[in-house]
């Protein structure tokens, strides 16, 4: 069970949980650009390099119609792939494939 408090200096209040079509907010517009402007909440050392990326291939090299919501590197220079999902959808894997597209 998830708990989520409002906190204000050293208050935490209990607060319902709710979801981002509740609040009014986009996917795209309210929290990719949230997570862009504070990439802390992807790793401690992750540097965004850009977001909606579509210039990769799968693994037989066939361009892909798929964007990578958010696209970043860590500390060690790994890739850090972001997809963002505003409700319980399961990630999605191209047809034939049991591990994620390599970049």
């Amino acid at each position: 069970m998830d708990h989520l408090f409002a906190v204000a200096g050293r208050l935490a209040t209990p607060i319902s949980p709710t979801g981002l079509a509740a609040e009014g907010l986009l996917e795209r517009q309210h929290l990719q650009e949230w997570v862009i402007a504070n990439p802390q909440v992807l790793g401690e050392s992750v540097l965004v390099i850009t977001a909606e990326f579509d210039r990769w291939a799968d693994t037989d090299g066939v361009p892909t119609r798929d964007r990578l919501d958010v696209l970043g590197l860590d500390a060690t220079g790994r890739l850090v792939v972001v997809e963002l999902k505003r409700g319980n959808s399961r990630p999605r894997r191209p047809p034939g494939t049991t591990t994620p597209p390599n970049l």
